[in-house]
């Protein structure tokens, strides 16, 4: 997955979200949460150590805030923590 096409993605989702487009929204984030915990997986164990714990808190608020269907929540932690795990992983590939 190629940074730039995952940052739209985020975009996309976010954007879905705020417009209240639930049912696209959730589509789209269900498509991210399974890209982040492959990313999460494919990390090696220097990335682990340094933003190991970052990853994991990230991917349970989302799952957290999807399962309960707050799309606020969904948004502002994909435009917050998402975003910065995004960076992280990429910067160190």
């Amino acid at each position: 997955m190629d940074e730039n096409v995952l940052q739209d993605k985020i975009s996309e989702a976010v954007l879905l979200l705020y417009q209240n487009k639930e049912q696209e929204a959730m589509q789209q984030v269900k498509e991210l949460i399974v890209m982040f915990k492959n990313m999460i997986q494919n990390q090696t164990i220097e990335h682990m150590e340094e933003i190991g714990n970052f990853a994991i808190l990230m991917q349970r608020e989302l799952l957290e805030n999807y399962q309960s269907l707050d799309m606020i929540g969904i948004a502002d932690c994909l435009t917050e923590k998402a975003v910065l795990f995004m960076k992280f992983y990429f910067q160190n590939k």
